[in-house]
């Protein structure tokens, strides 16, 4: 074994010299990789044939000593291999494609502009038609004494576009591969037994947080098996389209049993309410996903979910930080689990966005720090029912220093009071909060929300939008009508603003007198002029009824949407949205007006 570790180290720091020169065989037995003698070309429009690339004999440009990998893209990629034989025996080698997950790859044997022999590779053709039983793509070479061949790869994928391509020994490719296949096997052995250990554990105890660990520890192997090709070859071979849809069903699993079992063990909710809050939005996201993955190719959602599992990772990483530094004993063990977790899928996701090259490390890194993770869950699981022990001993200290009945009468007496106490908090909160004539929050908690969801926008980099609404001649209706009309003026108007706007978490304040302020949360400029006249329309079209009857009422309105970051204030975007509301009042009122961001 040690031998065939030291044939990977090789493989993973060889490279070749002469750019573009053929690669020259020798009786050599080990492998070697073949990146320095990659040339390709990229088919924007996937209609090149191979004689096409025989005939025009087009511009190929020199891949380095890294593996081939251009990320996820929509062409056809081609790659040429030159090899040599000048030495009088025949060779036999194995060419290697070790990356399990490529749709297409068609690969020709040429001799003299002659095709010798034709592959059809990819997952999207059924496992049994591969011309070598392997999970990886393995096409047999054969060189006479003397005699040149070019490689053509055709590659076209949904998925990353990797080619790590290995020449191969037979004797050495065998060895390589059981040490290889052997280590796949403790990993996927550790995860099945610790996933058993912890199904046991929950049906002795009925504590749910084990059946979510053992829900998250079950799909992180199989998201990994069905990436590296596992689960093509021994569970659906023949499901080619399934195999596909399987890497985003398993990692949107991780997400959602990862962020069930880290709000439920940490108990985020009491320790981290805003964390706890962006946890159950990365669930109901990761549901969203893994059902999408029937729907949405594969090219999008798996672009998509790795940005989304990576923001889960941090949340709940996040979560047992703050856990940990609020005095929670069992969160160190978590954090620095998780810590392990999320830097073997950083390195992963790194290396299929063509970040970091391909290498024993990068493409291991997440079964590492997966393994490292479930490991110190454990103890972790194991620390908390130590703890649970203990408190359960302490309760029933406590139990035996009072009555029964002494106890009931406290508990219902707390209760009772608690709730008193938060319905007049909560009564206090919204008479503080609540601007009293329109039924809008007021000015205070405006200045509040408004803050709140600037920092909010700056730290996420989501857009930010506001409204500020001015009702047009409302000084005249005062003096015409009188101010209890004026007051009947406002109540409407604020009433129709309530109906216009979209969501729960959109703000609608009154800014002062007869002016109004909304705040759209993660709304671009075109979404928040869309609110604002839809309210324009709302009072527009119909007149309010006040005590003296239906008096016609228009309002002007200014706009502004931005991304919030350091360069940028607050007081700017008010001042802009502002100077939008004065350039609607200068055009003729009754119409909605925007300041562009810079």
């Amino acid at each position: 074994m040690l031998r065939h570790l030291f044939v990977t180290l090789l493989i993973v720091t060889a490279s070749l010299s002469a750019s573009g020169s053929p690669l020259i065989l020798d009786n050599q037995e080990a492998g070697i990789s073949l990146n320095s003698a990659v040339r390709y070309m990229e088919d924007a429009d996937r209609a090149l044939t191979i004689n096409d690339i025989l005939n025009e004999q087009p511009q190929w440009t020199q891949n380095d000593d890294k593996t081939f990998n251009k990320s996820y893209n929509e062409s056809s990629w081609w790659l040429r291999i030159d090899i040599d034989n000048p030495t009088p025996d025949t060779m036999t080698r194995l060419l290697e494609i070790s990356y399990a997950v490529l749709d297409y790859i068609d690969v020709f044997v040429v001799e003299d502009n002659r095709i010798l022999k034709q592959y059809n590779l990819g997952d999207k053709h059924p496992y049994h038609k591969r011309a070598f039983d392997h999970r990886n793509f393995i096409v047999p070479l054969e060189w006479n004494p003397n005699q040149h061949l070019s490689i053509y790869l055709r590659v076209e994928t949904t998925s990353a576009v990797q080619v790590p391509v290995t020449l191969w020994d037979k004797e050495t490719f065998f060895g390589f591969d059981t040490t290889r296949t052997i280590l796949q096997g403790i990993f996927f052995g550790t995860m099945l037994v610790i996933a058993a250990y912890n199904l046991l554990i929950f049906f002795v105890l009925g504590e749910r947080t084990y059946l979510l660990y053992v829900g998250y520890v079950l799909c992180m192997p199989l998201f990994l098996a069905s990436l590296g090709g596992y689960s093509f070859r021994y569970l659906w071979p023949t499901l080619t389209q399934w195999n596909d849809q399987s890497i985003i069903v398993f990692l949107s699993g991780v997400v959602v049993f990862g962020a069930s079992f880290t709000r439920s063990f940490l108990d985020v909710r009491n320790y981290a309410p805003m964390i706890d809050r962006a946890l159950i939005i990365f669930w109901y996201g990761g549901i969203a996903l893994g059902i999408s993955a029937f729907f949405i190719p594969y090219h999008y959602n798996i672009t998509v979910l790795i940005v989304w599992a990576a923001g889960a990772c941090i949340a709940a990483l996040a979560s047992g930080c703050v856990c940990w530094f609020k005095g929670q004993n069992t969160a160190k063990y978590y954090t620095i689990a998780w810590t392990s977790m999320l830097s073997g899928g950083l390195i992963l996701a790194l290396n299929k966005a063509g970040l970091l090259p391909t290498n024993l490390f990068t493409e291991y890194g997440t079964h590492i720090g997966s393994s490292l993770e479930v490991v110190l869950l454990s103890f972790a699981l194991a620390e908390r029912i130590n703890a649970e022990r203990r408190m359960r001993y302490e309760a029933q200290a406590q139990a035996l220093a009072a009555t029964q009945r002494a106890n009931e009468e406290l508990e219902g007496r707390v209760l009772t009071r608690t709730k008193e106490l938060e319905t007049l908090t909560q009564q206090l909160r919204d008479l503080s909060n609540t601007d009293q004539l329109t039924g809008l929050h007021n000015r205070r908690h405006l200045d509040s929300s408004l803050l709140e969801e600037w920092e909010r926008g700056k730290r996420y980099q989501r857009a930010l939008s506001v409204i500020l609404i001015d009702i047009d001649h409302f000084k005249s209706v005062n003096d015409t009508h009188g101010h209890p009309v004026g007051d009947d003026c406002l109540q409407e108007v604020a009433s129709r603003i309530k109906t216009g706007v979209r969501w729960p978490t959109d703000f609608a304040a009154r800014y002062g007198g007869e002016e109004f302020c909304i705040i759209l949360p993660e709304t671009e400029l075109d979404g928040a002029m869309t609110v604002a006249e839809r309210i324009r329309e709302l009072i527009h079209n119909q007149p309010v009824d006040t005590r003296n009857g239906p008096l016609a009422v228009t309002i002007s309105a200014g706009v502004h949407s931005v991304t919030p970051n350091s360069d940028l204030t607050l007081n700017s975007l008010l001042e802009k949205a502002d100077t939008a509301l004065y350039q609607a009042k200068q055009q003729g009122r009754n119409r909605v007006c925007h300041q562009q961001a810079a």
